[in-house]
């Protein structure tokens, strides 16, 4: 078992130095503010709410492009907090249908994850550790994804959580995608 386990990480290790060593260098931008928001989120799923939710914050206006990547991840994170309180909020209310009460509980857990997530996915992009962002950041969508299909499953549907996590989503593929750019 311990030989498995060896051969597993040394696996690991020469499929992450090769993934790293056969990567460019990371792209370096000019520009700063929303010209440069716009430039990273060319290829953004829906560049509008990309370039909009990151010059949202006043730090914006004059942010590099690792400034804009913890922004994201900043905005991603303050959602899924907010989400989260919505989530309880909403849990607290008497005579809730059994399906509803059944999806809340589930994406109630799966926003609790996130929020962890992403603060990791903060702290890790802080001390440069882009491959864990990725991780984190990967993990957290997997959240909001399971938090989605519960509620599409069940017939207990909340139409403000549904509108909530999908700006979740676009949020964190958003800064996905910004740390993809930004990873050397």
């Amino acid at each position: 078992m311990k030989m498995v386990g060896r051969i597993f990480l040394l696996f690991l290790s020469v499929y992450i130095t090769v993934a790293i060593a056969g990567k460019a260098p990371p792209p370096t931008f000019t520009e700063k503010g929303k010209a440069l928001a716009e430039k990273l989120c060319e290829k953004s799923e829906d560049k509008e709410f990309c370039v909009s939710s990151l010059t949202s914050r006043h730090e914006a206006e004059t942010a590099t492009a690792p400034k804009l990547g913890v922004i994201a991840l900043s905005i991603a994170s303050t959602n899924a907090s907010d989400t989260s309180f919505y989530i309880k909020a909403k849990l607290k209310q008497k005579n809730l249908e059994p399906a509803l009460e059944d999806t809340l509980d589930d994406c109630s857990k799966n926003y609790l994850d996130a929020v962890a997530q992403l603060d990791d996915s903060l702290a890790a992009l802080l001390a440069n550790a882009y491959i864990d962002v990725d991780i984190w950041l990967n993990t957290a969508i997997s959240d909001g994804e399971a938090c989605e299909s519960a509620l599409n499953d069940r017939a207990g549907n909340d139409a403000e959580l549904a509108r909530r996590n999908t700006n979740f989503l676009k949020l964190c593929k958003d800064a996905l995608l910004i740390n993809t750019i930004l990873t050397p």
